[in-house]
This record gives structure tokens, sequence and C-alpha cells, in this order.
């Protein structure tokens, strides 16, 4: 199976971050009541946080550094494609570049922050990325496409042979 280059408006990184941390939260209200009894009641899920670290090595080092600098000085949101994540229109929110004593390779790390302004289950691209226990049916459900069209369009076996991080096709 090929990983998939991170890629964030137009730049493609040649070698992936060494480490990615992708944080998923929601708000939760907890109500004490009577007794000694708590209840609780989820409120709204939170935008996702991806934060990471890389090395750019080598005579393109630089060259790789100011286009990351210029990416994050632009602003705006974008689709960030990571390998086995589902595609995710986010700020790029901190950069931080070090270079090395070898003044050839630059240490970056890096945080981007979910744009939640548009529906999430619209993805332009076509395509979205299984989640941990999802089948088609799930999938279908959270992109609001057809079952018939999913499994129409990719060649699993079965409505249940998805796994975790496979590429789904949308149309």
């Amino acid at each position: 199976m090929n990983i998939m280059k991170m890629g964030y408006k137009g730049m493609t990184f040649d070698v992936n971050p060494s480490s990615v941390k992708t944080d998923f939260s929601k708000k939760v209200a907890i109500k004490t009541i009577p007794f000694g009894f708590g209840k609780s009641a989820e409120i709204c899920k939170m935008p996702v946080k991806i934060t990471g670290s890389g090395v750019f090595c080598g005579e393109n080092a630089g060259q790789d550094a100011h286009k990351l600098m210029q990416i994050f000085e632009k602003g705006g949101s974008s689709y960030l494609f990571m390998p086995r994540l589902a595609p995710i229109k986010a700020f790029f929110t901190d950069l931080t570049m070090r270079i090395g004593a070898d003044s050839e390779s630059i240490e970056y790390t890096f945080s981007f922050t979910e744009d939640c302004t548009e529906k999430r289950s619209s993805y332009p691209f076509g395509y979205t990325y299984a989640k941990a226990g999802e089948n088609l049916y799930d999938i279908a459900n959270r992109c609001e496409v057809s079952t018939e069209s999913l499994f129409n369009a990719n060649d699993f076996m079965d409505m249940f042979s998805v796994r975790e991080g496979d590429k789904v096709w949308l149309r």
C-alpha cells in the first residue's frame, strides 16, 4: 500500500513529518441530580487539532522551509491531506523552525485547527478515508451519499469489508 504524502495548499511533503498527533474532542456537560447521581450530555464536537514535527534535509531544505513559511503567512483555510486520515479543512495555526548545526537540516513543528464553517461531510475531491469500525453504510450516512453509489464506485467485496484507513471514493 502506498502511503499518502502530507499536503496542504499545493505543497506536498517529499517526506512525511516524523510525528503527527491528531486530537478529536467533544464538550460534555455533567449535571448533578439528587442523591449524588450525575447525568452527562454531549454538547458539541470541538475542532480537530493536528500537531506534528519533521525535518527538511538536503540541498532543498531551505526551499521547502521557505515554501512552508509562505503558506503559513498566506492565511485562510484549505484541505489538509494526511496519511490514513480523512482530509480536513483546516487553518495553519502555528509554525516553528530551527536550523540544524549542520545548516543542511531544518526542523519544523506545526499545528492545524479544523475550519468548522462548512459541513464536514462535503468533500469536493470525491473521496474520504474509512474511520475505525466504519462500514459502507456508516460512510454513506456520514458523507450523505447512497450506499449503492459507494459500493459501485469502489471494489470492496461487500458492505462490511472496509478497513480503517481505506480510501473510499464517493462518486
